[in-house]
């Protein structure tokens, strides 16, 4: 396990998944309270229950939507003349929650960190040639393949094909 560790290289570019910039703890407080509604009516299926949990559902729809309400109005407040087109863009995506999810791959190994598009797949190419070459093979699974690879595969066709070819 080590020896994969060390050879094959680990990095995360992805981020965390950012909610709506309107929800709030009220918000998550009205979703656990019309989820734990929901665990009691489904365990328990009464008419009591029933209406617990379409008042638990009806109190989070309120909520949600007067946070969002509530957010809106900050937001349209908070667009000035002077607001760059950049940031009026920015705020749009975050007002749906829409945001990047793309970054530069980028590769740490023990001696350098790669951030260049042209760099990461030369060394993630290089990485996979040295794992797959025969300087790690072992002597006995080397005679292993070079005898197997002696066989010659037949079929019943009557074209030579390339694979058949003794390997030099």
């Amino acid at each position: 396990m080590k020896a994969a560790d060390a050879a094959i290289l680990k990095t995360s570019n992805s981020h965390r998944k950012l909610c709506k910039p309107w929800w709030n703890s009220a918000c998550h407080q009205a979703k656990t309270e019309q989820r734990r509604a929901w665990g009691i009516f489904r365990r328990y299926p009464t008419t009591v229950n029933l209406r617990a949990c379409k008042r638990a559902k009806a109190s989070a729809r309120r909520m949600r939507r007067k946070s969002q309400r509530d957010s809106w109005i900050q937001y349209t407040s908070s667009i000035t003349s002077s607001t760059t087109s950049k940031q009026l863009g920015r705020k749009v995506k975050a007002a749906n929650g829409l945001y990047c999810d793309f970054t530069f791959p980028i590769l740490e190994t023990s001696t350098a960190v790669y951030s260049s598009p042209t760099d990461v797949p030369s060394l993630i190419g290089e990485t996979f040639t040295s794992m797959s070459s025969s300087d790690s093979y072992s002597a006995t699974f080397l005679a292993t393949k070079n005898r197997s690879e002696c066989t010659p595969i037949y079929f019943r066709g009557r074209q030579f094909l390339p694979y058949n070819c003794v390997k030099r």
